[in-house]
């Protein structure tokens, strides 16, 4: 499981992605876990981080779970109508 925190933005995403790719490279079919728990801001750069993952993950025959994902995380998903390729833990009303 990968744990990012802070924010994700162009002066960060690279070591996401460089974290992603170095997970990958050791897995033959991936289940790569992202923790954004921790996760305060994302952004444009973050998103296509997070597209990058899924998509190689995919590429691979594996599997990409999100947990942890803040409201504002989950809106920016949602609005880019990406929750197909980054299938979002259920939304549990009031949490």
């Amino acid at each position: 499981m990968l744990t990012f925190s802070g924010e994700l933005d162009l002066a960060r995403a690279g070591t996401l992605r460089k974290a992603v790719d170095e997970t990958l490279a050791a897995q033959e079919r991936p289940l790569l876990a992202l923790d954004l728990r921790d996760l305060s801001f994302c952004d444009s750069y973050g998103l296509s981080v997070l597209v990058y993952a899924a998509k190689k993950v995919r590429e691979r025959g594996g599997t990409l779970r999100l947990s942890g994902v803040s409201p504002q995380v989950r809106m920016l998903i949602e609005r880019c109508g990406l929750e197909r390729l980054l299938v979002l833990p259920r939304h549990h009303p009031g949490s």
